[in-house]
């Protein structure tokens, strides 16, 4: 199964509404998504009963860092609380875009929290960045994902994982990540993906998108 770990909706800072993204992820091969909206999990109400796999990219005192459950997370802030509300809820964290300086990554705080995984290919981090992210996983011998970080559906299938499981299941999925039986794959991102990204950036930075989850982005 092929299913990208970090994708964001209206919800957030993305474009598009949950269902737009899933049924999209869905129509380009990918068998599900993990919706990780920046410190919501007002997502996942809207999509019960779609591949989805519950979560938030928690904006931590260090940057951020995903958590993925099997129920929509409500998480704390800090990241030693946050690894032990993981542990509590048998749920999964992984630094996102931990070398990435511009997008808020935690850099060389990955050695100093237990991880579940680590983000080693990020679409939209600096090629440098994903590289010095694979190195740490291999040093620190802790599983490799790579993800989209979709803002726009476009970005979708530029990287996803693939695990060995028959079906989508949420608890599986977990448990495949928690044991490293997972293929992180980094294609990239499409040059249509790169302008829609460029114009949703100008969008929010025009403060033309503001309350985007008020405007209906069916396209």
């Amino acid at each position: 199964m092929k299913i990208d770990l970090h994708v964001h909706t209206f919800y957030s800072d993305g474009k598009y509404s949950p269902e737009v993204m899933v049924k999209h992820s869905l129509k380009i091969g990918l068998n599900g998504i993990a919706i990780t909206d920046h410190d919501t999990s007002e997502a996942h109400r809207r999509v019960k009963g779609y591949p989805i796999i519950p979560g938030q990219e928690v904006t931590t005192q260090f940057g951020h860092v995903v958590i993925l459950c099997n129920f929509p997370p409500d998480p704390p802030r800090k990241i030693e609380e946050l690894a032990d509300y993981s542990k509590e809820n048998n749920c999964v964290i992984f630094p996102s875009h931990p070398f990435d300086i511009f997008r808020a990554g935690i850099g060389e705080k990955v050695y100093n929290y237990k991880f579940d995984a680590i983000e080693v290919f990020n679409s939209k981090a600096p090629r440098s960045a994903n590289e010095k992210a694979l190195k740490i996983s291999k040093e620190l011998n802790i599983p490799g994902v790579a993800n989209s970080d979709s803002h726009v559906k476009e970005a979708l299938g530029s990287a996803y994982n693939e695990l060995e499981i028959s079906e989508f299941n949420v608890d599986e999925v977990l448990e495949e990540l928690r044991k490293g039986k997972i293929n992180p794959v980094g294609i990239g991102l499409t040059v249509k993906a790169k302008l829609k990204i460029v114009e949703w950036s100008i969008l929010r930075k025009l403060k033309i998108a503001k309350n985007s989850r008020r405007v209906v982005h069916q396209m």
